[in-house]
């Protein structure tokens, strides 16, 4: 199993790129298709899921609960699609959903905003200052969104494998780049990284577990797991509902986790949280 994500500004060619790529490698390219999956299988709304995952949140702390579960059942079905092979990625944050997964390609595509502008005007006949104002606009929003939900700025380099920049490289050489890359020993199937995506997919499923859970769904939990053991780590909300303290909570996080086919240990490092009485 070997996954490019793409990671793109507004009218920056990620689509384009995402085809070539398909194209050349023999790979399936999802892009927003993946939200459907994901709303599909958690019974979840395909139109709130799509809002969520670009509008900020506003400043309730009930709308972020629901954040962090769309993004866990976004990553859920990412985590799918990787379990069956090969696939490229240009949908949103990609990079981030994905950032613990062995074998995946980081891509950043940029181009400059002239460049933008004009795509815009060709493919949606919006005029320049419509053009510019929607793509400042919609970069913003991304950015902020990245910002919010994992504390890092979206356009950072650090965080991708490989920036292009279509202004100086043509699609082709750089499709033809990135072909080179995956066909390196790292992104080759072996035994080992099969193991580590199983690892990932089993805390995956114990993260949606207490995303889900009526005890535990507000509150900031990560989730690693190794050797079929997982480890829950973050800061539980607890509103005055465990009554017995911290002890109720974290066997009440082990009853959750210990429920996922394949779990066999749980240890829990979580810090308390407790939610002010109006």
């Amino acid at each position: 199993m070997a996954i490019i994500t793409i990671s793109r500004g507004t009218m920056s060619g990620g689509e384009a790129l995402a085809g070539s790529l398909s194209e050349k490698l023999g790979w399936p390219a999802v892009g927003r298709e993946v939200i459907k999956e994901a709303a599909n299988t958690f019974n979840l709304s395909e139109s709130l899921l799509a809002e969520q995952l670009e509008k900020m949140p506003g400043l309730f702390r009930k709308y972020t609960s629901e954040k962090r579960l769309y993004m866990i059942a976004l990553q859920s079905a990412l985590i799918e699609r990787a379990l069956k092979g090969n696939f490229i990625y240009h949908g949103l944050a990609g990079h981030l959903l994905l950032k613990d997964m062995p074998q995946v390609l980081k891509i950043r595509l940029i181009a400059p905003m002239e460049y933008r502008i004009r795509q815009l005007v060709e493919k949606k006949r919006m005029s320049r200052e419509g053009a510019s104002n929607h793509i400042v606009q919609v970069d913003r929003q991304r950015r902020e969104w990245t910002r919010w939900l994992y504390d890092v700025d979206w356009s950072d380099p650090a965080l991708y494998d490989a920036v292009f920049n279509l202004n100086s490289l043509p699609l082709a050489l750089i499709t033809e780049l990135i072909c080179q890359a995956v066909k390196t020993p790292i992104f080759q199937d072996s035994q080992e990284h099969r193991e580590a995506l199983g690892q990932f997919n089993l805390a995956n499923q114990v993260r949606m577990k207490l995303a889900r859970n009526e005890r535990t769904h507000g509150s900031n939990l990560e989730v690693t797991a190794k050797d079929f053991r997982v480890r829950v780590t973050g800061e539980l909300l607890t509103g005055g509902m465990f009554g017995s303290g911290m002890n109720s909570a974290n066997n009440e996080i082990r009853k959750v986790a210990m429920e996922v086919p394949g779990v066999e240990g749980v240890e829990v490092d979580v810090r308390e949280s407790i939610i002010a009485r109006e």
